[in-house]
């Protein structure tokens, strides 16, 4: 006995010396790296013993890192948007994607407890024929390094926000922990901006930048205030007894819709009118196939009158200002605002380039290198350029078209039509309130992404792309789960 309790002894000194050495071994390592990014001024080099420890975390506790992920993304930082670096990435968010695609990869080859059944969903069928659209219009790329770069990146946002949050779901409360780390994240970057902001007694030019290094600028953080604040609302419905939660909604909430305000993002408050009228369908438990009624009698309305709209919208002359009705109202004005003229300009730009490549597009994520040429005259204005420095298609419909050809939009529009299918579906189909909160508050949330889509395209950027790929997966999960139910109780 004595022996053993000698040999236990000598085994837990040994592992402790171990552990020791390894601290010490990574603590040189990490203060070599440190000194020889600050001799080369090149940082990225401190980036390896962060990836070290992140692999170390995935292999013991995968699930923090998908948590981690969805309180990282408001926080992450690009370097290239910020002067800080020529380094085009957003940190720490687009490694940790990264990270989890090559987890989901594991997962599927290893054959590992993995639940398989929104491979099997009609909704993630479609995002196949949309992937694998997309890598056919890489090969007839007018850019294939460009086309494969930006395909790549769809990879490490869809799958690892999509795919394997299903996974990482499992209940109701790691939706709700998911969505609160967001929220306690983009709170804080909404406080950050709305403090910068008053600095600069809240005019509207320091608007477009104060939310840097976070935020490229007040559009993004907009769309991405706007896909939250309805998941604040569900947040407090479903906080129960927890104290700090039901306290820290209703501060998000009045902290992110002041943000919005002050942002001056015009597109991202007309989203938040299909995010209210979404709510009333869920309410009066409209029928899908009514709702799609409507909106198609609305689009053939818009195309038949399109003309005689765009007549009357260019006599509205009420430009963008620091007044909040008169920066709503300034939405229609087509014929002085600089910001309206420039986005025409680009679909015209996206239209004149679809009509020369109509199948396969220029390839995507070529707009901004493609699009100059096919700028005409007249709709060229005062901050208009030909460097593709300053945006893109202004819209993710165009955008797929230019980029993709008609099958490239006529996917992106699937998606959109099943997604609201499934929520419509599942929220009428569904006994309990939880989920029913929880599926209109991620519908909500996609309507003001969707209307925006109109209006900007943000689906290449981490700050858009993680939160609306996860409130995807959220109906695809309720909808999944449903069906569970009923093919239970019917054996």
């Amino acid at each position: 006995m004595a022996r053993d309790q000698e040999t236990a002894r000598g085994i837990k000194m040994l592992a402790r010396g171990i552990r020791s050495n390894w601290v010490l071994f990574a603590s040189i390592v990490f203060a070599a790296l440190a000194i020889y990014a600050w001799y080369v001024e090149n940082y990225i080099f401190l980036l390896f013993p962060v990836l070290i420890i992140a692999a170390i975390v995935v292999f013991f506790n995968p699930d923090f890192l998908w948590f981690f992920l969805a309180f990282a993304v408001p926080i992450s930082v690009n370097p290239s948007d910020s002067d800080f670096s020529g380094l085009s990435l957003s940190l720490p968010a687009e490694p940790v994607l990264i990270f989890l695609l090559a987890l989901f990869i594991y997962y599927v080859i290893s054959k590992k407890d993995i639940d398989t059944r929104i491979f099997r969903h009609p909704l993630s069928s479609l995002l196949y024929i949309y992937l694998g659209w997309m890598l056919v219009t890489c090969v007839t790329s007018t850019d294939f390094v460009v086309s494969i770069k930006f395909f790549l990146a769809k990879l490490w946002f869809i799958f690892p926000a999509y795919f394997l949050s299903f996974y990482f779901m499992k209940s109701e409360n790691r939706i709700h922990q998911f969505i609160f780390l967001f929220s306690v994240s983009l709170t804080l970057v909404a406080l950050y901006n709305s403090v910068n902001l008053a600095g600069h007694n809240f005019e509207d030019k320091p608007s477009q930048w104060t939310m840097r290094p976070f935020f490229k600028d007040h559009t993004v953080l907009g769309a991405a205030l706007a896909m939250c604040i309805p998941l604040t609302l569900a947040g407090f419905r479903q906080s129960g007894g927890d104290v700090i939660k039901r306290l820290f909604y209703p501060a998000a909430f009045i902290i992110m819709t002041f943000c919005l305000v002050i942002t001056f993002a015009r597109a991202a408050w007309v989203s938040m009118f299909s995010a209210i009228l979404l709510y009333f369908i869920f309410l009066l438990k409209i029928r899908f196939k009514y709702l799609l009624t409507v909106l198609l009698m609305v689009v053939c309305y818009l195309v038949i009158n399109l003309e005689t709209i765009l007549r009357d919208l260019e006599h509205s002359e009420v430009a963008s200002s620091e007044d909040l009705i008169e920066n709503l109202e300034s939405v229609t004005n087509i014929s002085s605002d600089q910001s309206n003229l420039e986005r025409i300009n680009r679909w015209a730009s996206a239209f004149a380039m679809w009509q020369e490549r109509p199948i396969f597009g220029f390839g995507p994520g070529t707009y901004m290198f493609e699009y100059a040429p096919y700028q005409l005259k007249n709709n060229r204005t005062e901050i208009s350029t030909n460097f593709g420095d300053v945006g893109n298609a202004h819209s993710e419909y165009l955008g797929a078209m230019a980029e993709g050809g008609f099958p490239a939009m006529v996917l992106v529009f699937l998606i959109l039509i099943f997604t609201f299918y499934y929520a419509l579906k599942a929220f009428r189909e569904s006994n309990s309130k939880t989920d029913r909160i929880w599926i209109s508050a991620a519908a909500c949330g996609l309507a003001t992404y969707y209307t925006h889509g109109f209006l900007n395209n943000f689906l290449d950027t981490d700050k858009a792309a993680v939160l609306f790929w996860f409130l995807t997966s959220v109906i695809v999960y309720f909808d999944i789960k449903n069906r569970t139910i009923a093919e239970s109780g019917a054996n």
